[in-house]
């Protein structure tokens, strides 16, 4: 049945994948160009930016570390190097599986709890989302330009009928809720069991939030959340000053705010490894929505995606096969 679903997930993963790259493929007007503006791109604009990304990785670090001593305690392992093969290995595993890696290791090897481990990341997570969900309300009132209607060639896409879309959606979610609620209270013994499983699933995830502990505890994690995004975003802002170099770049800055956050929630959405398709596909968007050319867009979403999956997946791989020849060393 496991593998069932993991079929399931992969088969998924890759079918929305291949809709989004499909959608960008309908969006952008000209492939050239973005080689183009790429290619321009010089070496000391992706040094700078891939610097400035582990810099968000250090905060990650000390998020998770924060996190990891607050729920379990202290701990043997190098943390640093565990958080660089986690994010290595969600630019390898689809549907962000990485996650899953990373809390397997640890797990092993502090011989702790599954589920325990798994809660430090899913509470990273859920502050990371709220954190974009932030930055996007911040952001909003500071775009000057805003199209809630996108022109591409003879069609027109409304914005607005999409929003109408998400609230059907959302009216359909919570209809199923209110069928779940009405089920769980006509006590159906097996129906009961399940339910009492699931929510004693979540309940361990959101340990963090469901035991009550200090303000500070909860503004220091907000801070580091905050941080991290504000620096990836840092990422985006720089190549995106090199390929719009006439922009303003106040406003850039919030549109940046905004495209980062876009494109990092749409990792929620099973895809390929390292989110590709979607991530090219919702930034593109992103910035079309807020009056950049597709293929602008597309150029810096691109060469941003790069920055973020080619240095940390290379070093995560190095300390890997180092570990693996300790452990022949060893023998």
């Amino acid at each position: 049945m496991n593998k069932f679903r993991l079929n399931i997930y992969n088969a998924l993963s890759i079918i929305l994948s291949l809709f989004f790259v499909y959608g960008l493929v309908i969006i952008i007007n000209d492939f050239d160009e973005i080689f183009s503006n790429i290619s321009k791109v010089n070496v000391f604009i992706i040094m700078s930016a891939t610097f400035v990304y582990f810099i968000s990785v250090i905060f990650r670090y000390l998020r998770w570390k924060f996190i990891y001593k607050e729920l379990i305690g202290n701990y043997k392992l190098n943390m640093f190097m565990e958080t660089i093969i986690g994010y290595m290995a969600n630019n390898i595993f689809p549907f962000r599986l990485g996650e899953i890696y990373r809390v397997k290791r640890v797990s092993d090897k502090e011989s702790i709890s599954f589920i325990k481990v798994l809660s430090t990341i899913f509470t990273e997570r859920l502050t990371d989302i709220l954190a974009l969900l932030i930055f996007i309300i911040i952001s909003l009132p500071f775009i000057k330009e805003f199209n809630y209607v996108i022109e591409l060639d003879d069609r027109n896409i409304d914005l607005l009928d999409f929003g109408n879309y998400l609230i059907n959606y959302f009216i359909i979610i919570t209809l199923f809720s209110i069928v779940f609620f009405v089920i769980y209270k006509l006590k159906i013994p097996l129906i009961e069991s399940l339910i009492s499983k699931l929510l004693n699933f979540i309940k361990s995830l959101t340990v963090f939030f469901s035991k009550k502990r200090s303000i500070k505890k909860y503004i220091n994690l907000s801070i580091l959340s905050f941080l991290i995004w504000f620096i990836e975003a840092g990422v985006y802002y720089i190549v995106s000053v090199e390929i719009l170099p006439n922009h303003n770049k106040l406003d850039l800055l919030f549109m940046i705010l905004f495209v980062c956050s876009i494109t990092n929630l749409s990792g929620v959405i099973p895809s390929l490894p390292a989110n590709i398709g979607g991530f090219e596909f919702f930034g593109t968007l992103a910035f079309l929505i807020l009056g950049i050319s597709t293929n602008q867009g597309a150029s810096i979403i691109i060469t941003v995606h790069l920055i973020l999956f080619v240095p940390i997946s290379l070093i995560g791989i190095i300390i890997l096969l180092s570990e693996k020849l300790n452990l022949i060393k060893k023998k």
